[in-house]
């Protein structure tokens, strides 16, 4: 009946597993007793209020108690989470996103820290997103400490929340190769050789990176001691406290200083669409969707998301997936702290996130993740054809696969401004990417519900419905 979670077996005090669609933890004795101290006291249940936390709740009810524990020997406590409708990994979050999960973490710290627990893990995959709101859902990691002047997930917290921040802020590295590359993050080694001889001693590593990296070396230089940093009792919370609220706003410092420059986080005055035009798309695509009233929609090639929000306002929920970085963190910072039903997702479609981790499972790929009862692919099939070197029936292949009930699809013909913008430097010939040929190869799969072209211009738009 019970089914584990893949990700959810590093940690010793428990694991998380899904039955009959609901989502449990099983949990250590040790932890359990914690728990329930931070429930007793009011804790949990203020920090789920906030929407800190995931919402969390023991197992009472006698029978399923007893059927979990038949399910899971050995085990005699258990949690059960709210279900979240979809898991995002870091690499697929833009440099706000990843900032704001940070900035969470360490809140959540502080107030741990100041009601005699702290969190023994610190790392962006204990964070998901709701829409744009992060949430914490990782309950195994609470702990009490044998001190609070310092804190033990200090250096992870550098390797996967600060790290990859200063690199995007000040070397315009991306996120995705940052964490795919390596799960646990990187050393001050690292960024030292990254940053440069001088780029190391710039006033923002100094504390972060440039200090860890000179002690490491030192200590390398030392007789080894057995003494460990929690060999000894501290309650002083101050030094501790000072340097996670010092964490906090260097983190806001960083994300507020990165600044969009994506090439198509402006992509209607790029490709010069007209008012008429813009509006007779959008109340198309608003027609489909009202009709149609999905519950998931994906949005690929969204740019800053101006249809991922219109399908939103129609009560849709929304996967916004661009590979443009920029054009997500626009999303993203126009919609945080909204409650708005829309996904940010930094994404190659023709390249999407893989499983990785162990056995590669341990983080599921986007294609096991996604889920569409529409795909919007809006001014995108040219970038696929020119950029991705796809087919269109490799297209109509992808788009079938991602949804469940149809598609709207705007096809760019090889005469439009930004097709031909797009081939300016290419030899190869595209005559045959034609409208006959679009309906032909589409049509395999879908059915033609509705074609509407688009004023001003060359281009088509499609309704397209899922065979049965």
């Amino acid at each position: 009946m019970s089914r584990r979670v893949e990700a959810s077996f590093r940690d010793p005090e428990g694991y998380v597993f899904i039955r009959e669609g609901r989502v449990y933890r099983a949990i250590a004795p040790e932890l359990a007793a914690r728990l329930r101290r931070a429930e007793e006291i009011g804790l949990l249940g203020r920090l789920v209020a906030r929407e800190w936390v995931v919402g969390s709740r023991f197992v009472r009810e006698p029978q399923l108690l007893s059927f979990l524990e038949r399910e899971h020997p050995g085990w005699h406590h258990f949690v059960e989470h709210d279900s979240l409708p979809l898991i995002t990994y870091p690499y697929e979050w833009s440099v706000s996103m990843l900032a704001d999960a940070a900035v969470l973490t360490l809140d959540l710290q502080i107030e741990l820290a100041q009601a005699g627990f702290s969190l023994k893990d610190a790392t962006p995959f204990n964070v998901q997103f709701v829409g744009t709101r992060p949430i914490f859902i990782d309950l195994g990691s609470l702990d009490v400490p044998s001190r609070f002047d310092v804190w033990y997930a200090l250096g992870q917290f550098q390797r996967l929340f600060l790290y990859p921040l200063l690199l995007a802020r000040y070397t315009h590295w991306d996120l995705r190769s940052y964490f795919l590359s390596n799960l646990n993050g990187r050393d001050p080694l690292f960024m030292v050789r990254v940053m440069g001889r001088l780029g190391r001693w710039r006033p923002a590593l100094l504390l972060d990176v440039t200090l860890p990296w000179l002690l490491t070396e030192y200590s390398q230089s030392k007789p080894h001691t057995s003494q460990s940093p929690g060999s000894r009792i501290s309650i002083n919370r101050e030094p501790m406290l000072w340097n996670l609220r010092r964490l906090r706003r260097k983190v806001l410092r960083l994300a507020g200083g990165y600044r969009p420059q994506g090439v198509w986080t402006d992509y209607t005055r790029t490709c010069s669409y007209t008012d008429r035009a813009e509006d007779a798309k959008r109340e198309f695509v608003r027609s489909v969707l009202t009709h149609e009233k999905p519950k998931w929609v994906l949005d690929l090639g969204c740019n800053t998301g101006t249809y991922s929000e219109l399908a939103a306002e129609l009560g849709s929920c929304v996967i916004a997936a661009d590979q443009d970085h920029d054009a997500i963190e626009m999303l993203y910072r126009r919609l945080r702290n909204t409650g708005s039903a829309i996904w940010p997702m930094v994404l190659d479609i023709t390249n999407p996130s893989p499983g990785i981790g162990l056995n590669n499972k341990e983080r599921q790929p986007f294609l096991e993740r996604a889920r569409a009862d529409y795909v919007l692919a809006l001014a995108l099939i040219h970038h696929l054809i020119v950029t991705g070197n796809l087919s269109l029936d490799r297209i109509e292949q992808l788009l079938f696969d991602l949804s469940s009930q149809g598609v709207i699809v705007e096809f760019v013909p090889p005469a439009d401004p930004m097709f031909r913008k797009l081939t300016q430097f290419r030899s190869d010939s595209f005559e045959h990417i034609t409208l006959s040929a679009f309906r032909r190869t589409f049509s395999q799969r879908f059915s033609i519900v509705r074609e509407f072209p688009v004023p001003d211009s060359e281009r088509m738009l499609f309704w397209l419905r899922r065979k049965e």
